[in-house]
């Protein structure tokens, strides 16, 4: 098989290579069949590389991130992934409030401010020290 290297053929040492290819085909609703047909490959190499049991070439590899239109280390990594489940829930954006949810709603009355003091408003008595 052209392209993949297996687990057992690897070199004493060698770091296992992690993949999202499972998970970015099916969230994009992609069959093994369309990525294998998409990329240029038979179905069993997609299956083998999800897996695990394989790891792509350097020309497939660069294949399927531009089929995914992902740089490689997106995709594979010498280091696991961290689990979607693992990642904290992000919280949901506050929905708009009224005032600012249409630009045809009315502006909100100006506020009103209170007058100073008058004793801040008239000038000091003549011939008072300040």
């Amino acid at each position: 098989m052209a392209g993949v290297t297996t687990k057992a053929g690897a070199p004493a040492g060698a770091k296992q290579l992690h993949n999202r290819l499972a998970v970015l085909r099916t969230d994009r609703g992609t069959t093994r069949r369309q990525l294998a047909e998409a990329v240029g490959v038979n179905v069993q190499i997609i299956g083998f590389l999800e897996c695990g049991d394989y790891g792509p070439s350097v020309e497939l590899a660069l294949r399927l991130a531009d089929h995914f239109d992902l740089p490689v280390e997106a995709i594979f990594s010498l280091t696991a992934f961290p689990l979607v489940s693992a990642q904290p829930n992000p919280t949901p954006a506050p929905s708009p409030t009224p005032a600012t949810a249409s630009p045809t709603t009315t502006p909100a009355a100006p506020a009103t401010t209170t007058p100073p003091a008058a004793s801040t408003m008239l000038p000091p008595p003549a011939g008072a020290h300040t």
